[in-house]
């Protein structure tokens, strides 16, 4: 996993990122250090709404979850009037190769948002994904291994989505899609023949969205494991598969839908198809889910992001933003060692979110910021 200078790929950085009307942060103008960025302050006061306006960047989308109106700052209503619409505006200036960007997007309460990237308008948000190279870890990925299957899925296809963009407008088509059948099959009285006319785009669309995460599994499975054995300082065990309820392929997926009709009928949604499908890991055999240790899990979860980091970096050739949100606090002392071991090695600009700064065994290349009531305050830049 160690690379030479002469290997390393060209780190994809934000060097400027203006903000208003975002969440709790004040105004702001931020300007990040090329390398680490400690961002402190106790909790509640703004962190992670900065690594969110960040990520949004990267995905338009928000990581938490959040809709329009709760990224929009509340307090602009005071000041807009109650009849006016809240709007926020993020505006961040990416240095690339071979060409810079910049990036803007406006989020309104009243109009659709609205993005431009080198002050043209993106075609779709498939259009737009992959512009900015961004792997993010936040705490509810601890859930990874433990929780539901369509956080790994969510984990698989957020990666797949910044690499390929068929893959990411066929996403697009099948939730459309998938959407569209599970309201017919929930209309009183059900038309069948208008439920039964969404099945070739489902399977067609469904098998390529199989098709690719199987490859992109079996791709990074090895470089998941060594990263696992790395962090958490034992061997390496651990083994990791895509598992469809359905083989992926048109035919077959066509077959299924045919067959589950009646069952989809009564109960109301679409059960078969890639949008059920399992990511499975195993440590010895065993599934991770039920037999890996607190530790052991959160081995897992920090591995799939440094394998996620080095296929970004394969695919682009650019070295993405890694946000880390609040990781310290979820790792025992050793994992913590080494996982900030592993990160000084790698070239990328990295974002860090705390409450304890010296819970970042970082020293070169390091600025820290404090974030207070939403205020967002350098600190110093330590060599």
């Amino acid at each position: 996993m160690e690379r030479t200078s002469e290997q390393r790929s060209t780190p994809f950085r934000l060097t400027r990122l203006a903000a208003r009307g975002f969440r709790n942060l004040a105004e702001l103008v931020f300007v990040p250090g090329p390398r680490f960025n400690v961002i402190y302050g106790d909790n509640g006061q703004g962190k992670s709404n900065l690594l969110e306006a960040i990520d949004y960047i990267a995905t338009l989308r928000s990581f938490r979850g959040a809709s329009t109106d709760e990224l929009i700052a509340r307090a602009t209503a005071d000041s807009a009037g109650p009849s006016k619409p809240r709007e926020c505006e993020l505006h961040a200036e990416l240095e690339a190769t071979p060409l810079p960007h910049v990036s803007r997007v406006r989020l309104s309460t009243r109009s659709p948002r609205g993005v431009e990237l080198d002050g043209k308008r993106p075609r779709s948000r498939s259009a737009y994904l992959g512009t900015v190279p961004l792997v993010l870890f936040h705490p509810g990925d601890m859930q990874l291994v433990s929780g539901s299957p369509e956080l790994r899925r969510s984990f698989v296809d957020r990666l797949l989505e910044q690499i390929d963009p068929v893959f990411a407008s066929t996403a697009e088509a099948y939730d459309r899609a998938l959407r569209s059948r599970n309201r017919m099959l929930r209309a009183e009285p059900v038309d069948v023949r208008a439920v039964k006319s969404y099945d070739e785009l489902l399977a067609s669309a469904g098998a390529i969205l199989g098709q690719t995460r199987a490859r992109l599994l079996a791709e990074i499975a090895p470089r998941v494991a060594s990263a696992c054995a790395e962090i958490g300082g034992e061997p390496a065990r651990l083994t990791m598969r895509y598992e469809p309820r359905c083989e992926p392929s048109v035919n077959a997926l066509r077959e299924k839908l045919e067959t589950s009709l009646e069952k989809d009928l009564a109960r109301g949604f679409t059960a078969e198809g890639p949008h059920a499908d399992e990511i499975g890991f195993y440590l010895d055999g065993e599934p991770a889910k039920r037999y890996a240790s607190q530790g052991q899990q959160r081995s897992i979860v920090l591995a799939l992001k440094v394998a996620e980091l080095a296929e970004l970096e394969r695919r682009s050739g650019r070295s993405p933003i890694l946000l880390l949100d609040d990781v310290s606090s979820e790792l025992d002392r050793g994992r913590n060692r080494r996982l900030f071991e592993l990160l000084s090695r790698l070239g990328g600009q990295v974002f860090l979110t705390t409450t304890q700064p010296e819970l970042i065994l970082l020293d070169a290349d390091r600025t820290d910021f404090k974030v207070e009531r939403g205020v967002v305050a350098q600190l110093g830049i330590e060599r």
